[in-house]
């Protein structure tokens, strides 16, 4: 099993869940806030799949709704411009392993994701 990094928010209710989740089954990872150490620009470049931008945007976010990104359509350019301006634009929790990303928290696929 490869390194697993989680970057999460201390407020964000999916990062806690995945957290207690990951813990309970004995999963180890290295935490980072992902306000305060986010992901940098070559990660985001690695994990973010240009056909899907979307998948890894966090809807909520007031960048999301202050650039209308659901009302038009965005490139993974401006998607990564945006995250790394703010990093509350990324989907939470984010896990990378081996070069690799898992968004939000679902406790079968989260399992699959760090056990492969």
């Amino acid at each position: 099993m490869g390194d697993i990094l989680l970057y999460a928010k201390k407020s964000c209710t999916q990062c806690k869940k995945a957290i207690a989740f990951l813990n309970k089954k004995g999963v180890q990872y290295q935490l980072k806030d992902i306000v305060h150490e986010p992901p940098p620009r070559s990660l985001l470049e690695k994990v973010i799949r240009a056909e899907n931008i979307y998948a890894s945007l966090n809807q909520k976010s007031t960048t999301y709704k202050d650039n209308q990104l659901g009302k038009r359509r965005t490139t993974k350019n401006e998607a990564i411009r945006l995250m790394l301006k703010d990093p509350n634009l990324i989907k939470r929790p984010l896990i990378i392993k081996d070069n690799k990303a898992y968004q939000g928290f679902d406790e079968v696929s989260l399992m699959d994701f760090v056990q492969t």
